[in-house]
């Protein structure tokens, strides 16, 4: 047998030598250990690993061998491939008569048949992923060890629930929907009398007017809302009846009815009313052109309603500067404005407070402007946060910190009859008009406020 492939390892070379193949001698030109000169990673040309000729049995890349496999993981070493001088095809092999190969070990340059391998004892090494320990039987099982199974916290059901969105829509759908059992908010010292105004139109102010009053009364205020718009969505959102022929503040504006006659209770929603609006108040603005103060109409008749059992009266204004708005102006001590998130919106802003100016001057010394409410926010485009920001520094603290965005519920509840209080109080409209009638009534703080009883 040539000395290459001796089975003793040659002088000098234990069994673990570095070439990684135990009882291999490596060739005369690997020098102690240390790469020999020419070859950059230490390895021969033609001599196993990274530099293996094509066709032995250890190169990964030989088509038709089997690739190398640890002999850590239980496999039968690999035989050694140290190939002498290049051989033609025809040439023999380098020893006639190879020696037979001990059991358990493959020949070398030969695939081993599946059914040829001998039976391999179970490996003594962990497996693969559990590197120096032994795999749990727990794991080979199925199932997890007790001291690896992580706790589960059960929260008591007595204790605080953290504030959390879901939490706070929680809350508000058990409040909205047992509007008994919500807990009152502050109460004014007085009626407070708010026309909820905005000569745009589309910028939610007959919604802010329902969810506001809705949010209100679900929290033992007791609210009057007064619809001033022809069209009268404000009572088609509380189902109230305003068909033609209906008593309405038409009637109390042209005809001087007293308002107690026309207003009517909200259905499911306690200490809530409506004064409808019908049609004809789109004609009432030709009519009371002859009348004597004609801009103080509405406020006569509210002076003449006994309030003294009201904690809120909201105003709902047409989109327009006519007759209709500047009465509830004339008749209100607050101005709310509606603001969508939007350029259009703010270009009628400066008219509308040049009105309220007027009024101011000539009609209602007391009007001032308390509030504003951003609607319609859309998060996703910059132009809401532009004309919210620029809304923000101009008024500063008159707008409110809450901010209603665009929501499919606050537009479906009206289809119904409700406000979306009542219709979905865990909606996002909800919550952030819930919030709104919140800030609104902690503003009675700062004025004082009255006995919830």
């Amino acid at each position: 047998m040539p000395p290459r492939y001796q089975d003793e390892p040659g002088p000098g070379y234990p069994d673990d030598t570095s070439s990684g193949y135990p009882g291999v001698a490596p060739p005369p030109d690997y020098q102690g250990g240390q790469p020999a000169a020419g070859y950059q990673d230490g390895s021969v040309p033609g001599y196993g690993g990274a530099a293996a000729a094509a066709g032995y049995p250890d190169d990964p890349a030989s088509p038709g061998y089997p690739a190398r496999r640890p002999a850590s993981l239980g496999y039968p070493a690999d035989p050694p491939a140290h190939p002498g001088p290049a051989q033609p095809e025809s040439a023999q092999p380098p020893f006639s008569h190879p020696q037979p190969a001990q059991p358990g070990q493959p020949q070398p340059g030969h695939a081993q048949p599946a059914h040829a391998q001998p039976a391999q004892a179970p490996s003594a090494q962990p497996p693969a992923g559990y590197p120096g320990q032994q795999e749990p039987s727990s794991y080979r099982a199925g199932t997890a060890p007790a001291d690896r199974v992580p706790s589960v916290t059960v929260p008591d059901p007595g204790h605080l629930v953290v504030d959390t969105p879901i939490a706070r829509a929680a809350e508000a759908a058990l409040e909205a929907r047992g509007g008994g059992r919500a807990r009152p908010w502050p109460r004014p010292r007085s009626c407070r009398i708010i026309t909820i105004a905005n000569q745009k139109g589309g910028v939610g102010k007959t919604t802010t007017a329902v969810n506001l009053a809705a949010a209100l009364a679900l929290h033992g205020s007791r609210v009057l809302v007064i619809d001033l718009d022809p069209q009268g969505n404000a009572s088609t959102a509380f189902d109230v009846e305003h068909r033609v022929g209906t008593p309405s503040v038409y009637n109390v504006l042209v005809d001087d009815q007293p308002l107690a006659e026309i207003v009517r209770p909200v259905e499911g929603i306690p200490n809530l009313l409506c004064a409808p609006a019908t049609i004809d108040l789109a004609g009432a603005e030709i009519e009371l052109v002859p009348l004597v103060a004609r801009e103080s109409r509405l406020s006569r008749a509210i002076t003449a309603y006994d309030s003294s059992d009201l904690d809120y009266i909201l105003i709902d204004c047409p989109p327009s500067l006519g007759l209709l708005t500047v009465n509830s102006l004339v008749a209100a001590v607050e101005v709310l404005i509606p603001i969508q998130c939007e350029y259009y919106a703010l270009e009628g802003l400066e008219q509308l407070l040049r009105t309220v100016d007027l009024v101011r001057g000539h009609l209602n010394a007391n009007l001032v402007l308390s509030t504003i409410l951003l609607t319609m926010y859309d998060g996703r485009t910059r132009l809401a946060s532009q004309v919210a920001d620029d809304v923000r520094s101009h008024f500063g603290d008159v707008v409110l910190a809450s901010v209603v965005p665009r929501s499919v519920r606050v537009s479906e509840a009206p289809s119904y009859g409700q406000s979306v209080m009542t219709y979905d109080p865990g909606s996002t409209g909800a919550l952030a008009y819930l919030e709104a009638a919140k800030e609104l009534a902690n503003q009675n703080r700062a004025n004082g406020r009255r006995s919830n009883s």
